[in-house]
């Protein structure tokens, strides 16, 4: 499922209530370390940010993000940043070196999750992140069961867990569960929309969701089952 930064630039911070929830606690469960710089890793609009700064003022700040237009709201919330409009998944740190680099559920847009957690270990002493888990949506994605359409690929806990255990060493981890339900599918199906989750399908196939969209009138739980991490 890609990621549609024109769309989610306008309408993220309204919409985007597990991103904001998850960024909070990800940020709790950080250490007590004197954190002088980090990366925020698929920054977005900059809730990871805020949260940092607000328990690590003096952090030197740097965002990446492909979105430079997603970067420029953050950059309004945290003005003293530095920003890089770059896709993080092939960004070359070089000699770049931070305390913490933090990745509030982006990394699962990545192609190759293990080896960007290999190369962000390899430039930061703490790396936290929040990532949603193979359950998630369930019961949204259930409606379109008959569909032939794309489908996120996503972990469970366990691939995640073999993952972070083949490069670093877990410090604390979670699960957490967030979900809002809306009035019928096509609410639903517009969250996705207004934070830029969007599906690459044809036209036949657009015709086969619209008529699922309008028939299923009854409410709908969007479950976001996320899992947080700290490894160092």
């Amino acid at each position: 499922m890609p990621f549609d930064t024109a769309i989610a630039a306008l309408n993220y911070d309204e919409h985007a209530f597990a991103q904001k929830h998850s960024a909070k606690e990800l940020v709790e469960m950080l250490p007590n370390d004197n954190f002088v710089s980090f990366v925020d890793i698929g920054a977005g609009t900059g809730f990871a940010t805020v949260e940092v700064k607000k328990r690590f003022p003096s952090a030197e700040v740097t965002l990446i993000d492909s979105s430079s237009k997603m970067l420029q709201i953050a950059k309004a919330k945290v003005p003293d940043a530095t920003i890089i409009n770059t896709d993080a998944e092939i960004f070359d740190f070089a000699s770049l070196h931070f305390d913490l680099a933090i990745a509030n559920l982006s990394v699962q847009w990545f192609k190759n999750f293990e080896l960007f957690l290999e190369k962000i270990l390899a430039h930061a002493k703490y790396f936290a992140f929040s990532v949603p888990l193979k359950s998630s949506f369930a019961d949204y994605m259930d409606i379109f069961k008959d569909v032939d359409i794309p489908r996120m690929n996503l972990y469970t806990q366990n691939e995640v867990l073999h993952i972070i255990r083949s490069s670093a060493e877990i410090v604390t981890a979670k699960q957490l569960m967030i979900a809002k339900t809306y009035p019928n599918a096509i609410e639903a199906c517009r969250h996705f929309r207004n934070i830029g989750a969007t599906i690459p399908i044809n036209t036949a196939t657009q015709s086969k969701i619209a008529v699922i969209l309008k028939s299923h009138k009854s409410p709908i739980t969007l479950r976001y089952d996320l899992f947080l991490c700290v490894t160092r």
